[in-house]
């Protein structure tokens, strides 16, 4: 079940993909390790008064950015591509935004994960969720598409709570006990989560039972697995299974982004839906797969353009390359 470039005939390429399995190989005792720091600063960061657990994240997003040359390069980089009239000036002043906002955005998703319902609820407002209603009363079930953008975690959690649980489409962690701890926090008002290897079957079935999916696609794949779309000017390479589901399900695609506004609160903004029909059954199957992943690519390009600093940029979002593409 695969769009675009299937294979992988370049020998770099290959060699970069045995060396990325070796990385992934990573010691029990290190696993244990990270587990207990998590748990401590989790449970410190637990003590602290509202707004300083964010304050801290911001921080210590700093600080990592300081001392990561690799990803600030690619931070870098990648702003530098996809705002080419924006000065350094002003590149280094999102890229400075994006990390202390990432790094905020992960201490208010751990605080929020432990809030009672009511106070989460309070944390967040809302806008076009009559599109999230509409697209339900369709019996088709949903498929919900996001981005790494604002706090995505607390998005999904909150989105949960309103009408139903919802189930997410998700790569585990390499660290299982960080991923236990991780899904605790993800599932505890009912969500729960698809494991990336089942990702196609299990959520056939959720539509089936007309219940939401949320997935991204908004990170690099391996070329084997990529549909190669535009995004900010340069071919990404693009999951196609968000399009395989939809294409499969007849179900809409409704994209909701989480917005930062300020002290720990966001908004979760629903845009209208993208529906199968607009890739009309005609055409080839591998076309409707790029043209459909291509428009969800666009409506995640148009809210990062809003606001870029919303983004995580740090990950290498064009790493994979098209054969004889070089840009």
């Amino acid at each position: 079940m695969r769009t675009g470039p299937t294979a992988v005939h370049d020998p770099q390429e290959i060699m970069r993909l045995r060396k990325a399995n070796k990385k992934r190989r990573r010691s029990p005792l290190r696993h244990r390790l990270e587990h207990a720091l998590f748990r401590f600063a989790a449970g410190a960061l637990g003590r602290l008064p509202r707004g300083s657990a964010a304050a801290l994240g911001r921080g210590a997003a700093r600080l990592f950015l300081s001392l990561a040359k690799s990803r600030r390069r690619v931070l870098l980089s990648n702003l530098a591509h996809a705002f080419p009239e924006k000065s350094k000036a002003e590149i280094a002043a999102v890229a400075r935004a994006s990390v202390e906002n990432f790094g905020g955005a992960l201490m208010d998703f751990l605080e929020a994960s432990r809030l009672p319902r009511e106070e989460l609820l309070s944390r967040v407002v809302w806008s076009g969720e009559e599109r999230l209603a509409a697209a339900r009363a369709r019996g088709k079930g949903v498929l919900l598409l996001t981005a790494h953008f604002g706090s995505w975690e607390i998005g999904v959690l909150a989105i949960g709570l309103l009408g139903e649980p919802i189930a997410g489409i998700l790569r585990p962690l390499d660290n299982p006990f960080l991923e236990a701890e991780l899904a605790g926090r993800r599932t505890r008002f009912g969500n729960r989560p698809i494991p990336k290897k089942e990702a196609l079957r299990e959520a056939v079935k959720a539509m089936r039972r007309n219940e939401s999916v949320a997935i991204l696609v908004d990170q690099n794949v391996v070329g084997s697995e990529a549909v190669f779309v535009p995004f900010f000017g340069r071919l990404a390479a693009t999951t196609p299974s968000l399009a395989l589901l939809q294409l499969r399900t007849g179900a809409a695609v409704v994209p909701f982004f989480t917005w930062p506004l300020s002290k720990g609160r966001y908004r979760i903004g629903f845009e209208p839906p993208i529906l199968a029909e607009e890739f009309p059954a005609e055409a080839a199957r591998s076309d409707r797969v790029r043209r459909a992943t291509a428009r969800y690519t666009q409506v995640t390009e148009e809210a990062i353009r809003k606001e870029p600093a919303a983004w995580l940029w740090i990950h290498n979002r064009w790493r994979t390359r098209p054969p004889g593409y070089d840009r």
